[in-house]
């Protein structure tokens, strides 16, 4: 006689095991992405505050250099037509991408 048995078999969890597996192979490089998309963000945030902290400065050189980190800052500063004061950085993202921010004022 045979009797009535609850549960998995081997094949039904190696498949679940497999499907698992795909859906995490699709999603790990989207979750990296988001992660560096984030850490992005700060970078832009951070960049932001040395250009407010910039634009208020009155002493400031032509060029200037700032290392936050692992993240090289550029400011850039020179005067326009109408004594309107220009200053902008900029700097590396981590996905290798090239990124400025500028900020004018009336001097």
């Amino acid at each position: 006689m045979c009797k009535k048995r609850n549960g998995f078999t081997f094949v039904e969890a190696v498949f679940a095991l497999a499907l698992l597996l795909v859906v995490a192979s699709v999603l790990l490089p989207l979750f990296t992405q988001i992660m560096l998309e984030r850490e992005n963000i700060a970078l832009k945030a951070k960049a932001q505050q040395i250009l407010d902290a910039a634009l208020y400065e009155e002493n400031i050189q032509k060029e200037t250099t700032i290392v936050e980190g692992r993240t090289t800052f550029m400011i850039r500063s020179d005067y326009e037509k109408d004594n309107i004061w220009k200053v902008c950085v900029r700097w590396n993202d981590y996905t290798g991408r090239r990124a400025e921010r500028c900020g004018y004022v009336k001097r």
